[in-house]
């Protein structure tokens, strides 16, 4: 095991588990909910997908870019299921990704962001800070439309 996945993983799975604790309190329904001039819960939950993925396949090429657009968006949008099932194969994705990383490219390699760099260790904290902020905008839909968030984001999030 290398020293990602036994140091920082651990810690970084709790706000996978979040991400899914906010569809145990959501149904089909509710991912069309939406404020003015912003995307809909459904369309904000793919954006994380999406942004995963990117980040998945920089722990795996070391460069990133945020323009993967999944081909089934609108269904994704749609359905607690599809969304559930689909970011456990992300999350089993990453976890692939970066627990085949040696001590040595932990320790030298760098992910070309385009016009910067971050260390593997650092990319792995840049993603959950992405959670962090999709937690607060989901959080946002949540309070605005009187859905009960799940008990651990009051103490994460709020």
């Amino acid at each position: 095991m290398n020293s990602i996945m036994e140091k920082q993983y651990p810690v970084f799975q709790l706000y996978q588990k979040m991400r899914m604790q906010l569809l145990d309190v959501v149904n089909d329904e509710q991912l069309a909910l939406s404020l003015p001039n912003i995307p809909t819960l459904g369309e904000l939950c793919v954006q994380i997908g999406e942004w995963q993925h990117s980040y998945v396949e920089s722990f795996k090429t070391f460069k990133q870019d945020f323009e993967y657009r999944h081909p089934n968006a609108a269904e994704l949008v749609a359905s607690t299921d599809k969304l559930r099932t689909w970011w456990q194969q992300l999350d089993a994705d990453l976890e692939a990704a970066v627990s085949t990383l040696s001590e040595e490219d932990i320790e030298t390699k760098l992910v070309d962001k385009g016009g910067w760099e971050a260390s593997l260790r650092w990319n792995l904290d840049i993603m959950k800070e992405c959670y962090i902020i999709f937690f607060t905008k989901a959080w946002v839909y949540l309070k605005a439309e009187g859905i009960a968030t799940p008990e651990s984001w009051d103490h994460w999030v709020a």
